[in-house]
């Protein structure tokens, strides 16, 4: 369950086009497209914040969920996500994100706990305390 008593002060946002596929015939876009948009902006997160984990490891998600409270519409032409990091442990994370409308709304709160993931050995890995201090560095704060 998503805790939305915790303050989260978002650093990372990315805008995405709407596109006319991801809706339904009534012009709402299908939920699952959600989950296609915060992908898109985990990997713009990562490559902006720390670009050397970036293909070094696997980033598996192994947990995920969202809560939808406003619908959206192709006919608002975008929507933008936010990222921010709210969590490292010792090899998992977790990311919250949310969909945010033209009009300001909150359209959508996902979290996501992800690994580090070495695929050769078929392990996690440990995050780097230079990794950790990349992300503590953009996020302005100690996690």
């Amino acid at each position: 369950m998503i805790n939305h008593e915790i303050e989260v002060n978002y650093h990372h946002s990315m805008p995405i086009q709407l596109r006319w596929m991801d809706a339904d015939a009534f012009g709402h876009v299908n939920n699952t497209m959600y989950f296609q948009y915060y992908d898109t902006a985990k990997m713009n997160y990562f490559r902006t914040v720390c670009p050397e984990i970036v293909g070094k490891v696997a980033i598996v998600t192994v947990h995920l969920e969202a809560d939808f409270m406003h619908q959206v519409y192709t006919k608002d032409g975008e929507v933008t996500v936010q990222t921010a990091i709210t969590h490292i442990g010792k090899t998992s994370f977790t990311i919250r994100q949310q969909l945010v409308g033209k009009d300001g709304e909150v359209k959508c709160i996902g979290e996501t706990i992800m690994v580090l993931y070495d695929t050769h050995k078929g392990e996690k890995v440990d995050f780097t305390p230079e990794w950790r201090a990349m992300i503590e560095d953009f996020e302005k704060r100690k996690l």
